[in-house]
């Protein structure tokens, strides 16, 4: 039979898992106010590949470039909602979504648009990593001390194929003046 000093002296032995040992509110994604061109750009190459697809009479192919084109459109209008980033001893929450620590292998740092961003990857086929705008006040430093208690830290990993196939795209159509 257990006293309640022993029921006191079990609990502080027990680390409590709902305490939240890092917490940020930040835009959901990296977001950039696109300019004239670049909607002009998007609609000019959508129009083309319509054209090219209706001759081929592959109307199901026009109708998923149109969708592509509107989602372009949607993402790049409008801006990102607010959400909320903990750190748990149970896993990472990104926007309501609690990711366990063993579906999670190891974080890193990137910066787009101005933005910095945690980005984390999993062990769980989808999504295969997890990104979080960083808060303005928060650092690096403070991250990697409370993170790393459970995850690897690693520089940026090296570039696949697709990214630099991407990057090479980029670079030869852009889609806007910067």
């Amino acid at each position: 039979m257990t006293t309640p000093a022993d029921q006191k002296k079990i609990s502080l032995d027990q680390p409590d898992l709902n305490e939240i040992l890092l917490s940020w509110k930040s835009p959901s994604h990296p977001f950039k106010k696109r300019n004239r061109i670049f909607y002009q750009t998007v609609a000019a190459i959508t129009f083309l590949l319509v054209v090219i697809v209706f001759f081929l009479h592959e109307f199901m192919l026009m109708g998923v470039i149109l969708s592509i084109a509107f989602l372009v459109y949607v993402l790049s209008t409008v801006p990102p909602i607010e959400v909320e980033h903990k750190v748990t001893p149970i896993g990472f929450e990104n926007a309501g979504r609690l990711f366990r620590w063993i579906e999670l292998a190891a974080f890193w740092f990137e910066e787009k648009w101005g933005y910095r961003t945690l980005v984390v990857q999993t062990r769980i086929p989808f999504p295969v990593q997890v990104r979080a705008v960083m808060g303005k006040d928060l650092s690096k430093d403070k991250i990697k001390e409370v993170i790393g208690k459970y995850l690897l830290y690693m520089e940026k990993p090296q570039k696949t194929w697709t990214d630099n196939f991407s990057d090479w795209l980029n670079q030869k159509i852009p889609l806007e003046n910067s």
